[in-house]
């Protein structure tokens, strides 16, 4: 088979010929067919990450994905060969012809979906789905502020929190204002044009998609008891103490009742995707430069998930 290889912190990603994997005890072998770009990945390629996820070279990114099931390991219920699913790879390795995967980390893909569009909801759905509900503990009639509101993981959130019955404030530009408030935002406020704390003075929690200062500003507005949840920088334990609040980092920990849960949403309709530009697998470094933001050749960048196709 052939994946993208990088040898090196910084080296270029290149599409090679390596072994093909086979399941161990409870786990399958996927056929990729599409792979979602994600940050992390060329962080942790160009040596940014290294303190905290140091790699083994040679070196396979990639997270999430959506393909077809080709051979199924030992103890392994509920999948079958041809079976289309979709998951969250933990030890990286989706940018590749087959990935091997624990069984418990996938589920049948969303039957209204494309494998590309399939490939680009695992770990933002899923992400925004854990932190709501698992760590920040959102139910009907409370009242929660979404930092980040416009990207892969914030436009999910939004729309789980709308449906759970929950007053949702976002912050985001004020170009993403029209299509937050049709995924159930109640009020979008500009970041670049209007304080925050200004507007939204107490909250029962806080989803921290951005880091930074915007999360120091945020432990004030939450309500004693609440939560503040952040998923892109560490919290802290002081000035939780401080204000009295639960503050949590959380990780993504893929589960099949989450994907499964997730798809049957998408497939009544529930749960609107973000499908940005698609790239072949080979052109990973144009996908990664567009997603730092740089300008690419001949390319409109359009929102939503980057998404590498494979077969």
């Amino acid at each position: 088979m052939n994946a993208i290889v990088l040898t090196h912190y910084g080296a270029s990603p290149a599409w090679q010929e390596v072994p093909t994997p086979q399941p161990a005890t409870g786990e399958v072998l996927v056929a990729v067919r599409a792979a979602a770009v994600n940050h992390v990945d060329y962080e942790k390629a160009s040596g940014a990450m290294k303190q905290v996820f140091p790699l083994l070279f040679p070196w396979t990114p990639g997270y999430d994905f959506a393909g077809v099931i080709t051979a199924v390991g030992a103890g392994v219920e509920g999948f079958a060969t041809g079976d289309e699913v979709y998951g969250t790879s933990t030890r990286d390795g989706a940018y590749a012809d087959f990935i091997r995967i624990p069984s418990g980390q996938i589920a049948l893909k969303p039957r209204s979906l494309s494998f590309v569009e399939a490939a680009s909801v695992p770990v933002s759905a899923e992400t925004a789905w854990q932190v709501l509900f698992e760590h920040a503990k959102i139910s009907a009639g409370q009242t929660v502020l979404i930092h980040g509101g416009a990207g892969a993981v914030g436009t999910y959130a939004v729309q789980f929190a709308h449906q759970a019955g929950a007053r949702v404030l976002v912050t985001a530009s004020a170009g993403a204002n029209e299509a937050l408030t049709n995924l159930g935002a109640d009020a979008v406020i500009d970041y670049r044009t209007v304080p925050f704390e200004t507007v939204s003075k107490s909250v029962d929690a806080v989803i921290d998609l951005v880091g930074g200062d915007t999360q120091q500003r945020s432990y004030p507005l939450v309500n004693e008891g609440g939560y503040l949840v952040s998923i892109n920088q560490p919290v802290s334990a002081e000035r939780a103490a401080q204000y009295r609040i639960h503050a949590i980092f959380a990780e993504l920990e893929p589960t099949s009742a989450g994907l499964t849960q997730i798809a049957r949403r998408i497939d009544d309709g529930q749960l609107a995707i973000s499908l940005g530009n698609v790239y072949p697998v080979q052109q990973v470094a144009t996908a990664w430069q567009e997603l730092q933001g740089h300008p690419v050749a001949g390319q409109v960048r359009k929102p939503g998930r980057i998404v590498l196709q494979l077969q």
